[in-house]
């Protein structure tokens, strides 16, 4: 094995070990993964511009049957609100609830607290590092899996 491909090795080893570790220590409690990236979505949206079902599919890249089905889990439980617009009735818009802003924002809380810990044993440098990495890891992914995709970071 070349030098290249052991780091490859390397670096496939240290994503298995943390993805394995984020599915199974559930870092999550009250949403799931998804429900958190649309919570996530919808918290940083200006309520004068709610997103509506398909925009929150493209931004999540998850398939149209899929974010129905999250928000309807998630209307069950009073954590968004939909609202038909007035100018087109085929139009529906997702906004949080008041609900949905508490459980996000204590599922936020709960994250933030171990990256504060990655954040001390790293060091701000390292940690910047580590995001401008992760970022551009996930250009390079992006760009790999749809050479048509526009990306910010290239």
């Amino acid at each position: 094995m070349t030098t290249e491909q052991q780091i490859q090795e390397n670096l496939l080893q240290a994503w298995m070990e943390m993805s394995v570790f984020i599915r199974g220590n559930r870092i999550l409690t009250g949403l799931s993964f998804n429900e958190v990236m649309v919570c996530g979505m919808l918290y940083r949206q200006p309520s004068d511009t709610p997103l509506t079902a398909t925009e929150l599919g493209e931004r999540t890249n998850l398939l149209k049957s899929q974010i129905n089905h999250i928000l309807t889990g998630m209307e069950r439980r009073n954590l968004i609100e939909r609202t038909r617009s007035t100018a087109d009735k085929r139009v529906v818009y997702v906004q949080l609830s008041e609900e949905g802003r508490r459980t996000y924002a204590q599922e936020h809380a709960g994250v933030m607290a171990i990256l504060a810990a990655v954040h001390e044993e790293f060091g701000s440098e390292k940690a910047k590092e580590l995001t401008a990495m992760l970022k551009k890891a996930t250009s390079i992914v992006n760009n790999y899996m749809d050479p048509n995709a526009t990306s910010k970071e290239k």
